[in-house]
């Protein structure tokens, strides 16, 4: 028969609030009492009842990951980032994947809550739809982190510094010669998307270039989406940009396609930069020059971040708002290299 809780105190001679103590690691148990139940507990391999402790902590040791897409490199990595910090502290982690569709992401958010886990990381939607969900969490005092973020919504956030990554990389064209710089913005519920535009114009205005316009194109996030951007920019030499910044590496793959179809050469005609560094980018035939996001990083912080709020739940923590720097990896389609991969800004 299974030892007990009660076993193990009636066999300590402490009563059973202690052995949760010992378990718990509770400061207030002595050392000598810590030892002795220890001691005991090792001797007859005493497992503890993980759905009994749980509802004695009220905790689960679940956290839940809530992405758009999965299958997208950015998020999986961000996961490996979540997990990591889940082992070394002895949670389990459950993924959800939203699809960017607002009912799925209220439907995960819901689910994910009835499970009892601990707390929440999520890479939320952000306009177009009701925020009645994470103004829901906010109000019942449930933790979670952002992993963009919410004007309208007070809670922790970490994410990558859109807006100095883009500056950085426009900044890189103008250094490569580069003068007629068009964006391709992300979709129009992105606020990522409106900051590498604000990173993109500050970088036009310090370089004395005239912003416009008619050189920002309307994207979104998939290979498509550049593909069909490219086909709106003229052949025209004279009307051509000679460079584009793209809001990620998606939208620039299937930019350069629609460019090359078109008979420009990248970057001969026109250098293209991307944003986030998914795995293919270096395997490009002409590989892609993007802003990198320490993704596994900002998975890991999310987690600490997390994980010290649900640990002080009951204390009234102050937000916060983390900002993880980018890395400006050049290649060859902004025209710096013609083989191989560098870090930094020329």
């Amino acid at each position: 028969m299974a030892m007990t809780i009660g076993d193990i105190a009636r066999l300590a001679g402490v009563s059973r609030a202690t052995v949760s103590g010992v378990l718990n690691n509770n400061p207030t148990v002595s050392k000598k009492t810590h030892e002795r139940v220890l001691a005991i507990i090792e001797q007859h391999n005493y497992t503890p009842n993980q759905i009994a402790r749980a509802l004695a902590l009220n905790q689960t040791g679940l956290i839940g990951l809530i992405v758009k897409d999965i299958s997208n490199p950015l998020y999986s990595k961000i996961a490996l980032g979540v997990e990591e910090v889940c082992d070394e502290n002895g949670y389990s982690m459950i993924i959800s994947n939203t699809h960017v569709d607002w009912d799925r992401q209220d439907k995960n958010i819901n689910i994910l809550k009835h499970r009892r886990v601990d707390g929440l990381i999520i890479f939320p939607l952000q306009r177009g739809h009701t925020l009645q969900d994470f103004h829901d969490l906010i109000r019942e005092k449930y933790p979670f982190v952002l992993l963009a973020e919410i004007p309208e919504v007070n809670a922790d956030v970490v994410r990558a510094d859109d807006e100095t990554g883009a500056y950085n990389a426009t900044v890189h064209l103008i250094k490569q010669g580069v003068r007629k710089i068009a964006y391709i913005s992300g979709p129009e519920s992105s606020y990522a998307s409106d900051r590498r535009l604000s990173g993109y114009k500050r970088a036009l205005m310090d370089f004395n270039l005239t912003f416009s316009t008619d050189l920002v194109r309307e994207g979104g996030w998939r290979l498509e989406d550049g593909y069909k951007a490219g086909l709106t920019f003229s052949l025209d030499k004279s009307d051509c940009p000679d460079g584009i910044f793209c809001y990620n590496d998606s939208i620039a793959i299937g930019l350069i396609r629609a460019l090359t179809e078109r008979g420009k050469l990248i970057p001969r005609d026109v250098a293209v930069i991307g944003f986030d560094d998914s795995g293919v980018s270096a395997y490009l035939e002409t590989s892609l020059t993007t802003v990198a996001q320490p993704t596994q990083k900002i998975g890991r912080m999310a987690a600490e971040v997390l994980l010290k709020r649900i640990k002080n739940k009951k204390k009234k923590l102050p937000h916060q708002k983390i900002l993880i720097e980018t890395e400006l990896v050049i290649r060859e389609t902004c025209g710096a290299n013609k083989k191989g991969t560098v870090s930094g800004i020329n």
